[in-house]
């Protein structure tokens, strides 16, 4: 059922809500290594539609002060977010995997995609961001709606300011490379930003199925992690400890942001939200 709330509001609060709701976006960017402060700041006069409903259906209305304003409190619409990280050089994948969020079905479904195909390598190094989003489309036949890019880097620095990713290891792992070493005891444990790099890389040496399945389920963990009520509600402190940090790349807008945060607001406190779960073709 669509519920609709009325209440007045001033310019100050306004602001701080709109803070609050971009904040908890950004946690979700926050999952491959978040969006730059400088990215979001720089489009905060783009009039973009809502990320999760491209074409609304209620009208929303802001005015001013002591003005009533009309939000959409329903669940609707879908966005397609390619979600990758590389090395910094761009020369591998780590990982890659389009997510498709479903607020129709209010879940977060995984497709993880083959990071080591060189079409995407070649795509991403020669063209960047937009083209490997095209070379993606054409290869997997699926439509990708944004993109959240991160590198090693980053990456790390995001999920260790968000305290690293809570996570059960199903069997000890102890791998070892000249470019790295992996260690997980079993059981539940705190996997920090470095380590869960280098986990997501492991998984690339499982096979092309079992690889894909279980990185795709390390993105599920953390989006069931990290897109919670407890954070929207301290998204200050993520913002300053987090963001401000990171220097990522995404065509998400501030906008476009700061609408799809109501939405994740109210999946949060849906009783019927689904965990986040994989898709593999």
């Amino acid at each position: 059922m669509s519920k609709k709330h009325k209440f007045k509001t001033s310019k100050q609060d306004k602001r701080n809500g709109i803070m609050r709701f971009v904040v908890f976006f950004l946690v979700c960017a926050v999952l491959i290594g978040s969006v730059s402060v400088a990215v979001i700041l720089k489009n905060n006069n783009s009039l973009l539609s809502d990320l999760f409903s491209p074409h609304p259906t209620t009208a929303e209305q802001e005015t001013t002060d002591n003005q009533l304003v009309e939000i959409d409190e329903s669940l609707n619409g879908r966005m397609r977010i390619l979600l990758y990280c590389t090395d910094r050089e761009i020369s591998e994948i780590y990982f890659l995997a389009m997510v498709d969020a479903n607020m129709n079905k209010q879940c977060f479904e995984v497709h993880p995609l083959a990071p080591d195909n060189p079409d995407y390598i070649k795509a991403l190094a020669s063209g960047g961001e937009k083209e490997l989003v095209s070379v993606v489309e054409k290869t997997e036949k699926i439509k990708i709606d944004k993109y959240i890019a991160s590198n090693a880097d980053t990456f790390a620095l995001a999920i260790n300011a968000m305290g690293g990713l809570e996570y059960t290891v199903a069997e000890r792992i102890e791998y070892r490379t000249d470019d790295y070493t992996l260690i997980l005891t079993k059981g539940d444990q705190t996997i920090k930003g470095e380590t869960l790099l280098k986990y997501f890389r492991y998984c690339k040496t499982l096979g092309a199925q079992a690889g894909l399945q279980q990185q795709g389920e390390i993105l599920c963990s953390m989006f069931d992690n990290y897109v919670t009520e407890e954070n929207v509600e301290k998204g200050d402190k993520i913002y300053e400890k987090v963001l401000s940090k990171l220097n990522s790349k995404s065509d998400i807008s501030y906008i476009e942001a700061s609408r799809a945060i109501h939405k994740l607001k109210i999946f949060c406190n849906s009783e019927e939200k689904q965990p986040a779960k994989v898709v593999l073709k």
